[in-house]
């Protein structure tokens, strides 16, 4: 806001006086409340100045001045987007407004919206050929468009028609630096600087091209003769410290700091920044030994206790910074700040882990104000860590309702709908998010991965393409790009934009590792494994390169050479589990089984808590026959893994096969005492309950095990919840689950069969027959099928 409004002001922003005459009647009333706004508006009273010119609207809603004024008003507070839409309206409803529209092209063009900012100042100017601020304008555009010998002519135009005037100084100078001319500048500058010396955004500017010029000296000076000026505006001194830091004068920046806190001795911000200074420069004790005689001698300096909590968090004080705010709880109860030192609370203890603490908290905040913002937020969250997600979306929607472009809780917010399964809400919000912040990279990308997940590939494309535009190195939005030219088989566009990558940093390895998956994907794989083999060569130590080269191999048939490399990676890095555990899968390529248990055997004297070794070396048992070998292998591994659940996995589909059902529950019931949280280890031991346990209350277990699955999106762990409500009698709740499996899994044997059999029990034979059919046909083998084909013949 802050460069907005310094923009504006160096534009020269002036209000626009309107002879009144005296009537009789409304024309009277207008006539003296536009007068109140003017007076008021000069003596910088905007806010009651706005009053003003609303009771002009009142009386003639569409007195366009008035509105003109408004937004002259609503500019010099900062509030630029509700400006903009008061210029736009002017603009809208009067043809003839020549100002309106300089405002608003000075604005696009603060914006880089250099073309219809050009079409505002064709539009001024046709009015107003000679127009100073106009002129300006359109030198910015040309400016802007590396037209520089334009921008020089009307620049020249504006200062024959007003030679002094600060705006189109500032333009000259600032186009002459473009072109190198700096002196010439700096020179232009001084010399206005001898007209009007009390300017600010002259010796600014003048300051701005001493530094540049490396002339340390005369750019402090400046900055310090500008402090003289308006020894006021606090501004000006933080200006001047952030120059001495950046030229290396930390003691001159601190005395800096320390003349504003002497020169505004009740200005807090003055205060704080000194001890944002002191907590950088110095030290966190430096800077809390500086803040506590302050707060001492300013008990009511809320600011200040609020940055004494900040040092306390970052010094990880959990508990000073815990009475840091308590006290201002205590001192301004439901004040601004004691709401505001709540709110804080309530975020300590919730990252604390003391959630009841932050919730009573937050209702205190919510009971006394039930649309504040970061109570919203934070109830918000709370609700989306215990998957209410309904409330989440309510509170979340909430704040947006006074804060449409908080940023921060759009994503939430899309995070929350697409938890739902309400994917357009989550896309629609993200894209409310990339229109709020354009430059936010990852933001983009979240929602080109929603655009791809929903089958959008031209609208992904779109989003990556305006990323690119913005950032054409976006690293990410290359891979992006990437992804979805493969996907489309578009093996030459791929390529092209691995080799773009590959220009942008030839000692990284990400563009020789994407050129090989482009050729690997395409069936050339000779040529993949030596784009692998660039990519090793500059990041030796990459796993995802070494990996894919090394797959190519074995599909090539050519084990020999992925085995020569490994070791040659073995031989440089010898704790190189991965290497190892690679080497063994081109031994067992090769039946190799002795070298591959040595391999496999190597991997996890280095990592013995990694599953996947463990995994390998029980296929090589089942290999040779030797199922006990492997039950131990397995056990042994989830023992070492924590209870890794691909080895649990693994070992139950061992048991089952055997028709050791009893082993497999056992299995599942430790895999969930380890892992409660996880819909996986849930998933498995509800549907292992539901199909073979002996116990009378084992269906109903089941259910209550499996009622998180209906939160996630996965079309298997739905099954489940729809075959155990099958079982209990409920074929609505069971159908239901099972028509949106279908619609993500339609060819899956087993749902198919479920389904089949919950029209059976409904007696609905025709749609039983046929999604009985589809499972029998997919010749797939799955529990249950012998059923299937039973129910069938009797159908």
């Amino acid at each position: 806001m802050t460069t907005k409004q310094n923009f504006l002001k160096n534009l020269g922003i002036v209000v626009l006086s309107t002879g009144l005459v005296a009537c009789n009647g409304a024309d009277e009333r207008k006539a003296k409340y536009m007068e109140e706004g003017k007076q008021l508006y000069q003596a910088g009273d905007y806010e009651k100045a706005l009053l003003a010119y609303k009771n002009v609207l009142q009386i003639d809603p569409k007195d366009w001045e008035t509105h003109f004024q408004i937004a002259e008003a609503l500019s010099k507070q900062g509030k630029i987007e509700n400006a903009f839409r008061e210029y736009s309206t002017v603009v809208a409803g009067n043809e003839n407004h020549v100002m309106a529209r300089v405002r608003v092209g000075q604005l696009l063009l603060l914006n880089r919206a250099v073309d219809d900012a050009e079409k505002m100042a064709g539009e001024a100017l046709a009015k107003e050929p000679n127009n100073v601020e106009a002129l300006v304008l359109l030198a910015g555009v040309q400016a802007a468009k590396n037209n520089s010998d334009g921008a020089i002519m009307t620049v020249e135009r504006a200062l024959k028609q007003s030679p002094d005037d600060v705006p189109a100084t500032l333009m000259m100078a600032s186009i002459q630096a473009r072109l190198d001319k700096v002196d010439s500048a700096i020179t232009l500058l001084k010399q206005a600087i001898e007209k009007k010396a009390d300017n600010v955004a002259l010796r600014s500017m003048l300051a701005g091209l001493y530094a540049k010029k490396n002339q340390v000296a005369d750019a402090e000076n400046a900055l310090a003769d500008i402090i003289k000026l308006e020894p006021q505006q606090l501004q000006h001194y933080r200006t001047l410290a952030l120059f001495q830091v950046g030229t290396n004068q930390v003691d001159k920046a601190e005395s800096t700091l320390r003349n504003a806190v002497q020169t505004l001795p009740d200005n807090d911000t003055a205060k704080s920044y000194l001890v944002d200074f002191l907590l950088e420069k110095r030290s966190p004790e430096v800077a809390i030994a500086e803040l506590l005689p302050m707060i001492e001698q300013k008990p009511e300096a809320y600011e200040l206790k609020f940055k004494l909590a900040n040092i306390h968090l970052a010094k990880k004080e959990i508990d000073k910074a815990e009475a840091a705010l308590k006290e201002v709880v205590d001192q301004d109860k439901l004040g601004p700040s004691g709401i505001t030192a709540r709110n804080k609370l309530a975020a300590l203890y919730a990252m604390t882990k003391r959630g009841d603490e932050s919730k009573a908290l937050i209702k205190e905040v919510l009971d006394n104000n039930p649309r504040d913002a970061e109570a919203l937020t934070l109830r918000g969250q709370f609700a989306l860590g215990e998957n209410k997600t309904p409330e989440a979306i309510a509170d979340f929607r909430s704040v947006l309702v006074d804060q449409p472009n908080n940023i921060g809780v759009l994503k939430m917010l899309a995070a929350a709908h697409l938890r739902n399964n309400e994917e357009e809400l989550a896309r629609e919000n993200m894209e409310k998010v990339v229109a709020a912040a354009p430059a936010d990279e990852t933001a983009r990308l979240d929602l080109v991965g929603l655009h791809l997940k929903a089958g959008h590939q031209d609208q992904a494309k779109q989003q990556i393409e305006a990323l690119l535009k913005a950032n054409p190195q976006s690293i990410k939005g290359l891979e992006a790009l990437f992804k979805i030219e493969l996907s489309q088989k578009h093996w030459d566009k791929a390529q092209e934009i691995a080799k773009q990558v590959q220009t942008l940093s030839d000692k990284d390895a990400t563009g020789f590792y994407m050129s090989g998956l482009g050729y690997q994907v395409e069936g050339k794989l000779e040529a993949s494994a030596e784009a692998f083999q660039k990519a090793l060569a500059r990041k030796p130590d990459a796993i995802e390169p070494l990996t894919e080269m090394v797959k190519s191999y074995l599909v090539l048939k050519q084990s020999d050479k992925a085995i020569a490399k490994l070791q040659q990676i073995i031989k440089q890095q010898p704790d190189h589990f991965i290497a190892y555990n690679l080497l063994g899968g081109a031994y067992l390529n090769e039946q190799k089984f002795n070298e591959a248990k040595a391999a496999y055997t190597k991997a996890l004297d280095i990592k013995p808590d990694w599953y996947s070794p463990y995994r390998n070396l029980a296929l090589i048992e089942l290999a040779q026959k030797n199922k006990q070998g492997a039950i131990d292998i397995y056990k042994k591994g989830i023992d070492k893994s924590k209870g890794a659940l691909e080895l649990v996995d693994d070992l139950a589909r061992l048991y089952h096969h055997e028709g050791q059902h009893e082993q497999v529950l056992a299995l599942y019931e430790e895999s969930y005492k380890q892992h409660p949280d996880s819909p996986v280890a849930i998933n498995n031991l509800a549907s292992y309950l539901s199909d073979f346990s002996t116990a009378p209350d084992s269906l109903q277990r089941a259910a209550t095990l499996a009622e998180p699955l209906l939160k996630t999106n996965n079309p298997n762990m739905l099954d489940t919840v729809g075959w155990i409500a099958y079982k209990q009698g409920n074929y609505d709740k069971a159908k239901e689950q099972l028509l949106k499996v279908l619609e993500m899994l339609p060819d899956s044997a087993i749902s198919n069969y479920h389904l089949g059999m919950i029209y059976f029990k409904q007696n609905d034979t025709v749609k039983a027959r046929e999604y009985l059919q589809k499972a029998v046909d997919k010749k797939a083998e799955f529990d249950g099928l012998n059923e299937a084909k039973a129910v069938l013949s009797k159908l």
